[in-house]
């Protein structure tokens, strides 16, 4: 027996709804981080900070949709969240289509996750790169160096080099 079973109110016209409605958030922040991702590429920073705005706007929009679906499940203990009852496909003794329409918002959900950790690594990445850059130009090495000497054993180079003088 599912944990759904026990619901005896379980609207599932209303539910299949709010889950078309969490489907389209999060097709929407899938292209926003598509965006987001173009504009790191082309190191378009003035645009960039638009898109984070969406992105918090829409990462609100996602999160009260998703508390929204949670709802459904207030009577079943608190372990039987939306996302916990959709990995474990719950869904499916309901309906093949309600299961459906879940796997595809977990997909997408995956999807946009998945995104998002490559565009924070890209921001990272440029981050230390700048700051790399920063360091070098004020001579201001950012910490000692490891190298390897020519028996492979590590030696810690401290010191800074001139990049020339003007």
């Amino acid at each position: 027996m599912t944990p759904l079973n026990e619901l005896a109110e379980f609207n599932q016209t209303q539910f299949s709804s709010q889950i078309d409605a969490l489907n389209q958030l999060l097709l929407d922040f899938q292209a926003l981080l598509k965006s987001e991702s173009d504009l790191l590429t082309q190191s378009d920073l003035e645009h960039l900070s638009e898109i984070v705005e969406k992105k918090a706007e829409l990462g609100q929009k996602i999160e009260t949709a998703s508390l929204e679906l949670d709802k459904h499940f207030d009577k079943l203990d608190s372990e039987n969240t939306f996302f916990s009852l959709a990995q474990r496909k719950a869904f499916a003794s309901i309906s093949e289509e309600l299961q459906n329409k879940v796997d595809q918002v977990l997909a997408q959900s995956q999807a946009c996750n998945d995104l998002n950790l490559s565009n924070g690594i890209t921001i990272q990445i440029l981050s230390n790169i700048n700051q790399v850059s920063i360091n070098l130009l004020r001579q201001q090495p950012e910490s000692d160096v490891n190298l390897y000497n020519s028996t492979g054993e590590s030696k810690k180079v401290k010191g800074s080099s001139s990049l020339g003088k003007a």
